[in-house]
């Protein structure tokens, strides 16, 4: 067995290689993965053909394509040939379908002179067969494929490096690190004459696809990769030191009130507050009044005397029964009223008119409460609690909790009256 000892020392070396870690914050998501489009196919074809298109308004020119067309050249075809005067003519298509409906990504081609097909895949495989169909098609898009020379047909297959290559012979393999590749190049000379805004969209294409496929990881990524780690290095402590967590909130379930009225200004703490008689892991506090009974809504402090079709209760919960509580040091607070009855229907009613939230924002706002409104949940509050001080640290923070909160406690007091009065009334 691990003594106390040692455990510490254990913990004074992960102290110490987490503080050797930089301090690296998440850099901002690209705009593609916030618009869920990270890995879609289309839309990275789409991106990509629109670089290479010399007559789009990016203010790249041609310079993107000649070095994309070199690469393609060094890398995958070594017989692919252009010239410069080729580059005033040519067509950037994306998804031009053939008479056989066969429809490649994306299509380049000099009319007369050459094309190139280009199959992207991003996660995916290919299809049935699908390099072969397009190589076999004697059309490319509604163009036979006769019009070109025959040293003028050319095939890339455009995948990550360790993903399967094509199926047809005729397909040359390129790899997303080739585009990346490519396109750097020309923003590295660029000396600022392009297009703010079109550098900015194109880095950002390129982070994507450099996350996506996993080439490299920004700082951050590999940061946290080294706590992870840390963590699995590290992990058989860290679970002793939870377990021992867990093990003091199960002890406090069910002395909580004790422990509670322990750290409680006693001047707050008056006879007409109460824990359930069942106290336990459900951590209620209610003030008389709050709970009433299923015969007369009369006051009652049983919760049992609230079951049924009338019964109300509305009460303080913290959530000691949650893990969280001890493990996480966090307290929450809540105003919460769980009976499904026509007075919380009232009580919700009244809660939510602008007469009692204007009784209700001065003293939330103060405190620094949240105002929910809900039908159950009316209010919220987390608490930090300090682990190093745990059991008592729990409870002196409940304590701090339940002196906030007096304040909207009076306030409670009138709504439940009123709803009360209107429901006897009707």
């Amino acid at each position: 067995m691990v003594t106390v000892g040692e455990l510490e020392e254990r913990l004074r070396e992960l102290r110490t290689s987490l503080e050797a870690l930089p301090d690296v914050s998440e850099p901002p998501k690209a705009t593609l993965r916030i618009l869920g489009s990270a890995r879609s196919e289309q839309t990275w074809n789409t991106l990509l053909a629109y670089f290479l298109d010399p007559d789009q308004p990016h203010g790249f020119g041609t310079d993107l394509l000649t070095s994309f067309l070199d690469r393609v050249q060094q890398e995958a075809d070594s017989s692919f040939e252009y010239y410069h005067r080729h580059l005033e003519n040519i067509e950037v298509e994306t998804e031009v379908t053939s008479p056989d409906n066969n429809r490649p990504d994306i299509v380049l081609r000099v009319p007369g002179d050459w094309f190139l097909c280009i199959e992207s895949k991003v996660d995916s495989t290919e299809g049935d067969q699908q390099t072969t169909r397009y190589v076999d098609d004697t059309h490319i898009g509604n163009e036979g494929k006769d019009t070109y020379p025959d040293d003028g047909h050319h095939y890339v297959f455009l995948s990550k490096k360790y993903a399967p290559n094509s199926n047809a012979d005729a397909f040359d393999d390129l790899y997303w690190r080739h585009v990346i590749d490519s396109f750097e190049t020309v923003l590295e000379r660029s000396h600022g004459r392009y297009l703010e805004r079109s550098v900015s969209q194109l880095r950002e294409f390129l982070s994507t696809i450099t996350q996506v496929t996993t080439m490299e990881s920004d700082d951050f990524t590999e940061t946290q990769k080294e706590k992870i780690q840390l963590l699995g290095e590290y992990r058989d402590d860290i679970d002793r030191l939870l377990d021992a967590a867990e093990s003091l909130r199960e002890r406090a379930i069910e002395d909580w009130p004790e422990l509670f009225k322990a750290h409680v200004d006693g001047e707050l703490w008056t006879e007409e507050w109460h824990t359930r008689p069942d106290h336990g892991k459900w951590g209620c506090l209610f003030k008389d009044g709050w709970y009433l009974d299923d015969d007369n809504l009369e006051p009652t402090i049983d919760h049992t005397d609230t079951h049924g079709s009338t019964g109300f209760r509305v009460h303080f919960v913290h959530l000691i029964r949650k893990r969280e509580s001890f493990s996480r040091g966090e307290l929450t607070f809540i105003l919460r009223s769980p009976t499904r009855v026509d007075l919380r229907d009232e009580f919700y009613r009244l809660y939510n008119t602008d007469r009692w939230q204007d009784r209700l924002e001065t003293p939330l706002n103060d405190a620094g409460i949240t105002n929910k409104g809900q039908k159950k949940d009316y209010t919220e509050k987390t608490y930090d609690v300090d682990q190093s001080d745990l059991p008592e640290s729990y409870f002196e923070t409940l304590a701090t909790a339940f002196a906030e909160h007096q304040p909207l406690a009076e306030i409670i007091d009138e709504i439940v009256a009123e709803a009360t009065e209107n429901l006897r009334e009707e």
